[in-house]
């Protein structure tokens, strides 16, 4: 069974949308790859965080997909957030994650899977495609960092930890439900933080 933390923090931010600036802030939490699968479709995938959360398949389609509208393709993210990566990331995880994404914004899987969904994520697909692009391979990937470093490019996950501090205090919700998972990961110990709950 891979990690829950980020179905966890997507189901947390589907419950309350204000906790999307606060991950956005954050370095990636452990599982993306499970919640990708999730977003995605896949049988196996959704029936496992079913049973872990108790949630229904389709509530969890739709937590991945906020999760991935909101974190990963949010404004000013760079190629390694876009697909749901870091530095460190494998370039056959990589490329899991770009053919995950691009499966979800595939306009058939939206029309067959998405009752009532009016949005078209297939607008999502251009950026997915180009974050692919520029890192796609290792001298691709070290040409993109260099020119990341030329530009001064820093993610919010890279600020110092003051100024998480100062992030984190200044979005606490007032009230927050947490859906508890199993684990006791920094993305459980984190959301139970911001609830308040003990």
């Amino acid at each position: 069974m891979q990690s829950p933390e980020a179905l966890s923090a997507a189901l947390a931010m589907l419950h309350d949308p204000r906790l999307a600036r606060v991950v956005r802030a954050r370095p990636l939490p452990k599982g993306i790859t499970f919640l990708l699968e999730a977003a995605a479709g896949e049988a196996e995938a959704l029936a496992g965080a079913a049973a872990v959360t108790g949630r229904s398949e389709a509530t969890l389609k739709n937590a991945a997909g906020f999760f991935i509208e909101q974190v990963l393709l949010s404004p000013g993210a760079d190629s390694y957030r876009i697909l749901g990566a870091d530095r460190e990331t494998s370039e056959g995880e990589l490329r899991r994650h770009m053919a995950l994404l691009m499966r979800w914004v595939h306009p058939d899987l939206v029309a067959n899977g998405a009752a009532g969904q009016s949005f078209d994520r297939s607008v999502y697909a251009s950026r997915v495609a180009q974050a692919w692009q520029r890192i796609k391979s290792p001298e691709r990937r070290a040409a993109y960092e260099a020119s990341q470093a030329a530009a001064g490019g820093q993610r919010p996950a890279d600020r110092s930890s003051g100024q998480r501090r100062r992030n984190l205090k200044s979005a606490r919700p007032s009230q927050l439900k947490i859906y508890r998972l199993p684990g006791e990961g920094i993305w459980n110990r984190l959301l139970v933080l911001l609830a308040g709950w003990r």
